[in-house]
């Protein structure tokens, strides 16, 4: 513990410059805050709506679900760019107010949901890779996959969402 608190308080120290010029200038504020916000709003907006489109997919025909899986296909690379702002931007939040966010429970749980969001990712991708690409695009046990990951994608994003809100709040 004391370790951690030695290496908190160097990293703040060496921060001070970047912490100073986000304490002190709201227009930096603003930018990180909406690039922040507009990360997770484009990365869970195109998410939580393929998510609910594969639900609906689930009970449509055989040409139907592999019209889904094409287009599951083309959602990665915009959940992924959000992601990547979204990150990006939260980590220079997380910069310019080390000392606090590095002894915030709610800070911890935050990340342990990001991490569990990115490894729900890999495994929708591969699933869907495997629907895609296998020689059973009609699998039962694949889709049943598909559709528990589309909910905890959904749960995730929303309880990310609401970690983020306390984390302000608190």
């Amino acid at each position: 513990m004391l370790l951690v608190r030695g290496v908190v308080d160097g990293l703040t120290r060496i921060l001070e410059p970047w912490s100073s010029l986000y304490r002190n200038n709201p227009a930096v504020q603003t930018t990180l805050t909406f690039l922040h916000l507009a990360g997770i709003f484009l990365g869970g907006g195109f998410a939580i709506a393929t998510d609910r489109e594969t639900f609906i997919a689930m009970a449509a025909r055989i040409s139907g679900q592999i019209r889904h899986l094409q287009h599951l296909h083309t959602v990665h690379r915009p959940v992924m760019l959000g992601l990547v702002i979204a990150i990006s931007s939260g980590f220079l939040l997380f910069l310019a107010d080390i000392e606090t966010f590095a002894r915030s429970w709610v800070f911890w749980v935050k990340m342990t949901l990001l991490a569990l969001l990115l490894t729900n990712g890999y495994l929708l991708s591969r699933t869907e890779t495997a629907l895609r690409q296998g020689e059973q695009p009609d699998s039962p046990v694949l889709w049943a996959r598909l559709r528990y990951i589309s909910g905890a994608s959904i749960a995730l994003w929303l309880t990310l969402i609401l970690a983020g809100t306390l984390l302000r709040s608190a």
